[in-house]
């Protein structure tokens, strides 16, 4: 079940609040650090209960006499730690992401490097540490065609590569863009070290467009899309 901000930004303080005690909490616990009411934090900890995300157990205190009155403790799931775990990798791919787009995008429209060489070396460097599929397929596909720009090759609506990036879409289309990138690289022995390492590219490159959702390889097709366009001459 997918959770909203005020669920999710709750189960985060009650992970926090449980790493720091490493027991189990009382959801008086958790209504003081959120300043809330004891029957609000009690709610809002049966849904997260009913979404798998935390469990309750009753504890009874220990007491010299007397039958004592059982506390209701609360603690996140594993799936709550999963949840949080994957959204943390999440953040740092799209940290990546934003990075490599912007640093593109710059170097494109500042119109400082005739040849971007220094942009493509920047990339070439980067791809072994990156690991952000959209971030990876960006430095990728925006390497082959600074290449493919070095070499003398057209973008033109009528090129080739126009013509796939016109009429092509989703994770085939960018699969199909960055195998014909590749096939012209070969043929004008373009930059040797990009394709010294080119069974290697292609393997992390496939791998990286499947992981895509519709959204994100719409967000790589759009950043192609603007690199393809200043290197027609178009924008800047």
């Amino acid at each position: 079940m997918s959770l909203t901000m005020r669920q999710k930004s709750f189960l985060s303080r009650l992970l926090d609040l449980y790493n720091a005690a490493r027991e189990p909490l009382h959801y008086s616990r958790m209504a003081e650090a959120l300043g809330l009411s004891p029957a609000t934090a009690y709610d809002m900890l049966k849904v997260l209960e009913r979404k798998g995300m935390v469990r309750s157990e009753y504890v009874v205190p220990d007491r010299p006499s007397g039958p004592g009155r059982a506390n209701i403790l609360f603690m996140p799931t594993a799936r709550a730690h999963d949840l949080f775990a994957r959204l943390a990798v999440e953040a740092t791919h799209d940290e990546e992401w934003e990075n490599v787009k912007a640093r593109v995008l710059s170097a494109l429209r500042s119109g400082e490097e005739s040849d971007y060489d220094d942009l493509l070396q920047e990339l070439l460097a980067m791809m072994p540490q990156t690991s952000s599929p959209l971030a990876y397929g960006a430095e990728v596909i925006t390497a082959l065609l600074l290449t493919l720009r070095q070499a003398k090759q057209k973008f033109g609506p009528h090129s080739p590569i126009g013509l796939l990036l016109d009429n092509t879409a989703g994770r085939l289309g960018m699969s199909m863009l960055a195998g014909l990138a590749f096939g012209l690289s070969a043929t004008h022995r373009a930059n040797e070290h990009l394709l010294a390492n080119l069974p290697e590219h292609i393997r992390r490159y496939e791998e990286a467009v499947q992981e895509l959702s519709a959204e994100r390889t719409e967000l790589l097709r759009g950043l192609v899309g603007e690199t393809v366009a200043v290197l027609r001459g178009e924008a800047r």
